[in-house]
């Protein structure tokens, strides 16, 4: 077996995740004839709703690992040995955790249920100014030995420790790059782009149901209401875009108050299914968007309108050399966008083109034959047979 120097290089090179890189950096201690019964490793990250990543290796349990939301008030870590090195500056501390001088820190009665007698605890700083928010990572390790570690089973720990910060690193940055693509361009988008489609101009033509959906009355709201609304948006949006994940669809992009999804038709997937997901995603949607309406109540409500049309389109990148985006662009996508367009005249919150209504799971009434901006043929437009006709609305903002 090779030595666990190599493999800790071998790990950052092809290892997939810090987790792994852990519980087998532990446990190859553990047979090198180590007392080791608790490790762990934090990393803080750059994602949306996690601020950091524990794992907790030990030898009764395993791996465990847990993101911790920003949300979160985690008064664990202001009582943790990290804290505490922080605050006064240490990269390094050691306690025996019987010790006389010993600090009453709460993760000491975890590591005494796992049978641990001390606690070694480094700090690791990652200097990296494009990416302030990957400060470093926290490590610790105990043993099971009534005199706790021995000097030199801390010399080869701290020896190792470089390597493992270095692969875990490399890891998260990986992690991370896959992450953002995933939160800013979409899971299928960021995929194509880390498989190497990242020329301009470069994609491909998919047929796919395609869902538009739109605020209506957000912008006037906009105009009178605080910075407050913006938290209120994001509610909103939510009850938009988590169904369509939910069913299997891509959100593609986020335009100020409205959303532009797609369902591929693919060979696991047939047109029929693709367009039942979508009118899945929109029945949602509409339900989500009004329960959030209700959590707002004595505010000004705002109404979702949703348009669903099935076509070719072309997907890949569209932009400025420099600036590109990775999204759908075709007729088909303009099409849907009028048919949105025309929910507030037809008094109607869910619009369908014949491509979609033809193939509908649930029963759809035909809303007449009209007119889009921009195309020369007239088009029978559609709605669920349960949406009601609401009272005339006002002029869209």
């Amino acid at each position: 077996m090779a030595n666990l120097e190599d493999w800790i290089i071998e790990q950052g090179l092809r290892g997939a995740d810090v987790g792994s890189l852990l519980s087998g950096f532990a446990e190859r201690l553990v047979a090198e004839g180590m007392p080791l019964v608790r490790a762990y490793l934090a990393l803080p990250t750059v994602n949306p709703t996690i601020r950091v990543y524990t794992h907790v290796w030990t030898r009764s349990a395993g791996l465990m690992v847990e993101g911790v939301s920003h949300e979160r008030n985690d008064l664990a870590f202001d009582r943790s040995p990290f804290n505490h090195m922080m605050q006064a500056g240490q990269t390094s501390c050691y306690w025996l955790l019987d010790g006389p001088e010993t600090r009453p820190f709460d993760v000491f009665e975890d590591v005494r249920r796992e049978g641990g007698t001390d606690y070694l605890a480094r700090l690791f700083s990652f200097e990296n100014a494009s990416a302030p928010d990957l400060r470093g990572i926290g490590i610790s390790f105990s043993s099971s030995r009534p005199e706790g570690f021995r000097p030199e089973e801390i010399a080869r720990i701290d020896a190792l420790l470089p390597l493992l910060g270095l692969a875990a690193y490399r890891m998260t940055l990986f992690d991370l790059t896959v992450a953002m693509l995933d939160t800013y361009v979409g899971l299928s988008a960021g995929r194509r782009v880390l498989s190497g489609e990242i020329r301009r101009g470069f994609g491909t033509t998919i047929t796919a149901a395609l869902l538009f959906a739109d605020l209506r009355g957000f912008t006037a709201l906009a105009d009178t209401a605080g910075m407050d609304l913006i938290a209120r948006l994001d509610r909103h949006l939510e009850a938009m875009a988590d169904p369509v994940a939910e069913e299997g669809g891509e959100v593609l992009k986020f335009m100020g108050d409205g959303v532009l999804a797609a369902f591929p038709i693919t060979e696991e997937r047939s047109r029929e299914q693709a367009c039942a997901a979508a009118i899945r995603a929109a029945q949602t949607a509409l339900e989500r968007n009004a329960e959030t309406n209700r959590r707002h109540a004595g505010e000004t409500p705002l109404s979702l309108d949703i348009a669903l049309h099935c076509g070719d389109v072309f997907y890949g990148n569209i932009g400025a050399a420099g600036r590109l985006d990775f999204t759908v662009i075709g007729p088909a996508v303009n099409e849907v966008s009028r048919m949105e367009a025309l929910c507030n005249s037809l008094q109607c919150s869910v619009i369908l083109s014949d491509s979609v209504a033809s193939v509908s799971p649930v029963p759809v009434r035909s809303l007449g034959r009209h007119r889009l901006r921009g195309i020369a043929a007239e088009r029978e437009l559609f709605t669920f047979a349960s949406v009601s006709v609401s009272p005339a609305r006002p002029p869209s903002a």
